[in-house]
């Protein structure tokens, strides 16, 4: 009785909501799912709504619940079908069907409400059908780990029947995206356990929970498993083993199965390339850089990073002008890199020129990269050129000085700067108290050094 007083509750709620906006309203098309705009995937999808309407009952055969089916297939593509109103119009021609106690019917109507991102109605369906499902069950938990829900989906997956492929993958994926590889690593071990063949989405997440809590004995053994099972053709699967070598420090290892690696894309020669800069070695990165097709930011960013890694700002910054050359703008992280860098090396007049770039391209409104601006200015004995000072913001001054304590409480100049920056202002009861503090905790002006990794 509880069950079917949520159906009719839930239909009620979708007789009465607003009727649908009209097809002229809609401009924007697909690039996913179809070849056709998206208009013309709607204005099918319409006329395969009014034909089921024009249906007289004794009409309605076998073929009526394929074309529901069909129907409700067209609204999962489309997506925003929902909010128009079609997939509601479907929903209640089952309801007067009496087909709402079909099962494929049932799980098709709660995947496209999951789907479109009406989970509460594919909840309320869920909620209210006679028995768990498996399809059902891997539907929900699916949307339960799209919407970061990850309990839920987790006490779902422990009582659902017949787990398989798609309910373990589904949760290691949802524990990964999630930072929780342990439990992604358990989850597989519950998936071999229960002598579940895994597919290479599975492996591919595995391996990448790994990377974060493995050592080098689970990249030779996840690895040794990809080949018996015939998955090293997937790039994504040799290249989450890659960055597990590269991560381990195995870079022979990570070289061997790079070479070895019969398609490769953008992402797996950063990866290679980060595993070279990230240890030190400059040279060999240069020369897998040079090799790189089709060099994106992260290939430049990278690059960048191997010099300054190893105190070679003149490379560094010659591979940053070769980068913007290109046509391609710096990220906030390489210009943290690169003033970090300016700041250790004294490179006054590189550092002041980076500056502008930040002021030039909006990189100042980032909090890390105003404090990297200010460590620069105070490592270099010009704390009166602080970038804080320069535009009077004394907002974003507080900030930046409040964030580059958290990186170094005892370091004398951030103090220093703000104090003078209160001052500048006429805050004069402000700096004298950042002053005793200084003061308090025996702080001093140190040679500067950059403390922003």
């Amino acid at each position: 009785m509880n069950q079917s007083f949520k159906l009719r509750s839930l239909l009620r709620s979708l007789i009465s909501s607003p009727p649908p906006p009209t097809l002229t309203s809609l401009k924007w098309v697909s690039t996913k799912t179809s070849p056709t705009p998206l208009l013309q995937s709607q204005q099918y999808l319409l006329h395969h709504i009014q034909h089921l309407l024009s249906l007289k009952a004794h009409q309605k055969n076998i073929n009526y619940e394929r074309s529901l089916l069909s129907a409700l297939k067209s609204c999962e593509t489309t997506h925003l079908a929902v909010s128009q109103g079609r997939g509601q119009q479907i929903h209640c021609l089952v309801f007067k069907a009496g087909l709402d106690s079909n099962t494929f019917i049932r799980n098709s109507l709660i995947n496209m409400y999951s789907k479109c991102g009406f989970f509460g109605h594919a909840k309320s369906l869920f909620d209210s059908s006679p028995k768990l499902d498996p399809v059902s069950c891997n539907i929900m938990i699916s949307g339960y780990v799209k919407s970061g829900n990850l309990d839920d989906a987790r006490k779902l997956f422990e009582v659902m029947p017949q787990k398989g492929c798609v309910s373990y993958t589904t949760m290691i994926m949802g524990f990964v995206k999630n930072d929780f590889w342990g439990e992604a690593i358990e989850v597989y071990k519950e998936m071999r356990n229960a002598c579940v063949v895994p597919n290479e989405l599975t492996m591919a997440s595995v391996i990448s929970a790994c990377c974060r809590v493995g050592r080098i004995w689970d990249c030779r053994m996840l690895h040794g498993l990809v080949i018996k099972m015939m998955f090293d053709g997937f790039v994504l699967v040799s290249t989450n083993l890659l960055n597990m070598y590269c991560a381990s420090s195995s870079l022979g290892e990570a070289r061997a199965l790079f070479d070895a690696m019969q398609k490769k894309n953008v992402v797996s020669w950063n990866v290679m390339l980060n595993g070279y800069s990230k240890a030190g070695f400059a040279n060999l990165a240069k020369e897998l850089f040079e090799m790189i097709p089709d060099k994106d930011i992260v290939s430049w960013g990278t690059i960048i990073d191997g010099y300054v890694r190893v105190e070679r700002l003149r490379e560094a910054l010659m591979m940053y002008r070769l980068m913007v050359s290109t046509g391609l703008g710096p990220s906030d992280v390489t210009m943290i890199d690169l003033i970090s860098a300016c700041g250790r090396a004294m490179a006054i007049v590189e550092g002041q020129q980076l500056h502008c770039v930040v002021v030039k391209t909006s990189f100042d409104c980032y909090d890390s990269v105003q404090a990297t601006v200010i460590h620069f200015y105070s490592a270099c004995g010009r704390i009166n050129e602080a970038s804080c000072k320069t535009h009077r913001d004394i907002i974003v001054g507080e900030r930046a000085a409040e964030n580059l304590a958290k990186l170094e409480p005892s370091h004398g100049p951030s103090r220093v700067l703000l104090s003078s920056l209160y001052a500048d202002v006429g805050r004069w009861e402000d700096a004298f108290l950042v002053r005793r503090v200084m003061q308090s905790h025996r702080m001093h002006r140190l040679p500067g050094y950059s403390g922003v990794v």
